[in-house]
């Protein structure tokens, strides 16, 4: 956690920024509250309402920083902030020197609060602009600093010194009460030391169960697939299908790009080729709304088609997947098998690139052979990248049944090679 310097006119107020946040009904919510600071092995809360939830922060101050200063959650007051509680989805970055506050509200609930340096900030903020796109999401992005990009919206570090109540970070209630030990007291001179010994002394509760490493696979592998993923084999050539083969250019405008995650809309720009932005406003049919108009004057960005639905990958497929050297032989085609490097495969456009696949669950080999029954046969997953050219979608209907689609770029090149390119993004999995 990152405490700030004391705030201007207070010197005992700093901010906090780098809480564990959760949400949890307004209704017992004070159970939850000590569930939550018990996992998270916390001394201090921030709690504020969101409908019928609320939105926990849990924290321990390091006591030697924090002696004798009232602290205030950061993220709360970026959270109930009037300009930010608003949107759908938004990311705010306040650069601090070489560091960088990181805030992400989902709907007025804190997802992320952090404190990175540039290069991970950076890398933080690709992966939440990608992840509300496969979502769906609209963000807006808030910020101030030299070193963080463009932003839609400035947002300083004095609009957190606007409500100085806003976010009081609190030290958890005693959770047994003081008037226990009194009452334990009095017991034993009325009734007499051996009763209260016998009375306080049940039967030890039984050992905690540790899960079994079967049972702590189940889980992963759960949590894994809990979410359907498509398959890339089905998913990209249908999404290449619906892109690129209408008209490319629309009252002046000309199709650059269209990004499409998993599930929802995927999201077109287009180019000003010689028209203006009332005429498109116009013309353009109810299936590309809403339309935003870029700032640099130049580009455009519209609803496109809606991502089909599509058979996914499934754990309960395992038999028909191939392992990690007959996924790479499926994927080569006989002129990129003269490549020499097995891992980058590049032949007349088309690309392919497979990340190492790692285990599911680290277990070390000793631990696995160790467990009882039969070994376990552990599923790997790794990540993919393929680039090529629209004509070359029959390659994506090849691929195998383990290979999920996580979002497909499709662009229109127009200098060196022309044609429609895209970009594919996802994750395969292996059995070990």
């Amino acid at each position: 956690m990152h405490i700030t310097e004391p705030l201007p006119g207070d010197r005992r107020a700093r901010l906090a920024f780098g809480l564990d946040w959760r949400a949890y009904p307004v209704k017992g919510g004070r159970a939850e509250r000590r569930r939550y600071a018990d996992d998270f092995g916390a001394t201090h809360y921030v709690e504020y309402e969101v409908g019928d939830e609320l939105i926990g922060g849990f924290a321990t101050p390091d006591t030697g920083e924090s002696h004798g200063a009232r602290l205030y959650s950061g993220a709360a007051r970026i959270a109930l902030h009037a300009r930010v509680k608003p949107k759908m989805a938004a990311l705010v970055l306040l650069q601090d020197g070489e560091k960088v506050h990181l805030v992400f509200v989902v709907r007025g609930a804190v997802r992320h609060d952090e404190v990175l340096t540039l290069e991970a900030a950076n890398t933080r903020r690709f992966d939440i602009e990608q992840e509300c796109l496969r979502l769906n999401l609209t963000l807006t992005t808030f910020g101030a600093g030299q070193s963080i990009g463009d932003v839609d919206e400035q947002f300083t570090a004095d609009a957190l010194l606007a409500d100085r109540k806003c976010g009081r970070i609190q030290k958890l209630p005693v959770h047994v009460p003081a008037a226990v030990p009194l009452i334990l007291i009095a017991a034993v001179a009325i009734f007499g030391v051996s009763k209260v010994m016998d009375a306080l002394a049940p039967p030890p509760p039984p050992p905690k169960h540790e899960p079994t490493l079967q049972e702590r696979y189940a889980k992963v592998l759960s949590q894994t697939f809990a979410h359907a993923e498509p398959r890339a084999s089905l998913m990209a050539p249908a999404l290449l299908a619906q892109l690129g083969s209408g008209d490319s250019v629309l009252k002046g405008f000309l199709f650059e790009k269209a990004e499409c995650g998993s599930a929802g809309h995927c999201v077109i720009t287009l180019r000003r080729q010689g028209g203006n932005f009332d005429d498109f406003n116009r013309a353009a049919p109810a299936s590309m709304r809403p339309l935003r108009f870029d700032a640099d004057g130049r580009h455009l960005s519209a609803q496109g088609p809606a991502v089909p639905a599509v058979a996914t990958v499934s754990a309960k497929d395992l038999k028909n997947w191939p392992d990690e050297q007959a996924l790479i032989d499926m994927l080569q085609t006989p002129p990129q098998r003269l490549s020499v490097k097995p891992y980058e495969i590049d032949s007349y456009g088309y690309s392919v690139k497979l990340d190492p696949a790692r285990p599911l669950l680290a277990v070390p080999p000793a631990l696995a052979h160790a467990a009882k029954g039969k070994p376990l046969r552990m599923i790997r997953q790794g990540t993919w990248t393929i680039e090529g050219f629209r004509w070359q979608a029959p390659l994506l209907a090849q691929l195998p049944p383990s290979m999920t689609l996580e979002n497909l770029t499709v662009e229109l090149w127009l200098k060196d090679q022309v044609g429609i390119h895209f970009t594919a993004k996802g994750k395969y999995y292996v059995p070990d």
